[in-house]
């Protein structure tokens, strides 16, 4: 009898258990999706997310008084030596800054990068639309810091926060010179094919703007049809049309029509390219991330060319 009851004590907390499971799966479910950080390859890219929305979680709890801790505290809401904090309003006024605390007060709604990205408005344009290409609302822009000789790419990450007296802000931190991430690529072709459908052929001009959301680090998305016929070209501007898939890499291999192929089964795809390095030395490889849209009905590939990862013996 003893032994009976206490598997049935057991088989009882054990039913407990697993209700107690299904009923928070969706909560766990939703926190992993919305911190989901094996998207990433880089460590100082899931550091930088998971600080910053742990900023915008502090905000939401404690309200203002959250800025003294980030005032107080820089060190310990710094991703590294060039990062920090910030925290605006909706309105596009600075309500802390870690690294310019003299822009406290200011309104920089309308601060363009040199390439002329509006990124104050591309930030909130992404808090405001939100979807799931694009979770960690990043912004990339090109900026030349106090002090420095020459510009640099920034990458921020920004979450909104809800104050308790229900005003609306948000959070963001950024890092210069950042790793590249393969989803920083993932995102800005999702987005350009996402721009394709809604607006058709007229999305071509807007994808090639610098000043656009489609333009990091010195490299646009590309787009030809279902025959090679380059619409944006990957590599330089011709004024005459080219085939794409007559085109190989240094080990012959027809990279960009690999890609259309994969895209026959599949929405989108990676394909790895070897390129000759800038500075003359050995070739690195890249991926190639592309996916398929619709321009006008008719498919076009979208995609665009981003570094990899090297393993930790070839850095």
């Amino acid at each position: 009898m003893k032994k009976t009851g206490k598997i049935g004590i057991a088989a009882g907390a054990a039913a407990v258990i697993i209700i107690l499971l299904v009923l928070l799966f969706p909560r766990l479910r939703n926190n992993s999706s919305e911190l989901d950080l094996r998207i990433y390859d880089y460590r100082d890219t899931r550091h930088l997310v998971s600080l910053t929305a742990k900023a915008a979680r502090l905000l939401e709890k404690q309200g203002e008084a959250a800025l003294d801790e980030f005032r107080n505290h820089p060190e310990e809401w710094s991703a590294s030596r060039e990062s920090y904090l910030y925290v605006y309003d909706l309105n596009g006024t600075n309500l802390f800054h870690g690294g310019y605390p003299e822009l406290e007060g200011e309104n920089l709604r309308d601060f363009t990068d040199l390439l002329g990205k509006k990124v104050s408005s591309q930030i909130m344009d992404e808090l405001k639309n939100p979807d799931d290409l694009n979770p960690h609302n990043w912004v990339h822009y090109l900026w030349l810091p106090p002090g420095a000789l020459d510009p640099v790419w920034k990458a921020s990450c920004n979450f909104p926060a809800a104050l308790p007296e229900g005003r609306r802000v948000y959070v963001g931190s950024g890092i210069d010179n950042p790793p590249q991430e393969k989803e920083f690529y993932r995102i800005i072709v999702d987005k350009a094919a996402k721009l394709i459908e809604d607006e058709g052929e007229a999305a071509l001009e807007i994808l090639q703007n610098p000043a656009s959301i489609y333009v990091i680090y010195d490299q646009a998305v590309f787009v030809f049809d279902r025959n090679g016929s380059a619409l944006i070209d990957p590599g330089i501007k011709l004024l005459t049309e080219r085939n794409l898939y007559n085109y190989s890499d240094i080990t012959g291999r027809y990279h960009l029509k690999e890609l259309n192929e994969r895209l026959k089964d599949s929405s989108s795809a990676w394909v790895i390219t070897m390129e000759r390095s800038e500075t003359g030395g050995r070739p690195v490889k890249k991926g190639v991330y592309g996916r398929v849209a619709k321009m006008d009905g008719k498919e076009v590939v979208v995609g665009s060319i981003c570094p990899l990862p090297e393993p930790a013996w070839m850095r």
